[in-house]
């Protein structure tokens, strides 16, 4: 099979046609454009042989599309857009600007604030391909480790740091024990003892893979375990079971006395602080795209309090 030859038509002859396209004439493309009208006019007509179609009914005295040139000057808008999105990602490889980005969330990391900084990316860098997955402990440490996203926020209790090349702190998030208002428990002065707490079913959000983080905070004896804080939340306001949330998604249901907040007493008295780091692969530093994200998931400082 012989190899297809394209006609030898150049980007500055596109860019001249479709210059006389818009201003109505060759003399105002001309002005446009800042050459002499003979020289727009020659780089018609050669786009014309290239592309064996008359453009213009040169039978008028003004700038007239023919049947071809119309249906042409809609390609040849997607040529140049296509090759100025060539030069600019090029410029953005150049400037160390990442064409994609792949970050993971711990599932506590707050679900308000990473909107925001999602919608602020999206304006500072419009043309890098963002992917956000929410994972859990060892699940999201594991995943940045693999080479499966670029970017984690992470609870590093959940997993080996050694692979990582940057730590950086992001701050705390407070997990606050609740129950629904018509749970047993609801019903229980604080503190409430450990053994009491044993005998009661605890909501637990668990990573998929059990064996790769230690429990941490788990009283029950009983369990009902969740990959999904959502469905966990869920769970609590229906009385399954009581279990901690962030305190963000615990606020709501407190103020309006639908969830009741517990003090366990073998737990700390302001519930538990959780840290997040974000982190990164030695082997694959993070470009402007991905320092940027980094430094905007940084948290609010929290009062010890909690909710």
């Amino acid at each position: 099979m012989s190899e297809r030859h394209f006609a030898p038509y150049t980007l500055d002859q596109l860019t001249m046609f479709l210059a006389v396209v818009d201003e109505g004439s060759f003399a105002a493309a001309g002005r446009r454009l800042g050459r002499v009208q003979s020289a727009v006019s020659y780089g018609v007509a050669q786009l014309e042989d290239a592309l064996e179609s008359a453009l213009f009914d040169r039978s008028r005295r003004t700038a007239v599309l023919t049947d071809a040139g119309r249906m042409l000057a809609a390609e040849a808008r997607l040529v140049l857009a296509q090759a100025r999105e060539l030069t600019e990602h090029a410029a953005r490889l150049q400037a160390g600007t990442e064409p994609a980005l792949r970050v993971v969330v711990d599932a506590v990391y707050p679900t308000a604030h990473l909107a925001d900084v999602c919608a602020a990316f999206a304006e500072a860098f419009p043309a890098t391909a963002l992917r956000v997955e929410v994972g859990l402990l060892g699940d999201a440490v594991a995943r940045v480790a693999r080479g499966e996203a670029d970017l984690g926020a992470v609870n590093l209790a959940g997993g080996d740091e050694s692979d990582l090349v940057t730590k950086t702190h992001l701050g705390a998030v407070m997990l606050v024990p609740v129950c629904a208002a018509h749970h047993p428990l609801a019903a229980l002065p604080g503190p409430q003892r450990g053994p009491v707490l044993e005998r009661v079913l605890q909501v637990v959000l668990s990573e998929r893979a059990l064996d790769l983080t230690a429990d941490q905070g788990v009283l029950g004896s009983r369990t009902l375990r969740v990959t999904d804080l959502r469905h966990k939340a869920a769970l609590i306001a229906r009385g399954v079971g009581w279990g901690s949330l962030p305190a963000p998604l615990a606020a709501e249901g407190l103020a309006s006395g639908a969830l009741v907040r517990l003090h366990p007493a073998p737990w700390p008295p302001d519930g538990h602080r959780v840290e997040l780091c974000a982190i990164a692969r030695a082997q694959h530093p993070l470009g402007r795209a991905g320092q940027w994200f980094r430094e905007h998931l940084a948290l609010p400082e929290v009062d010890g309090a909690g909710a």
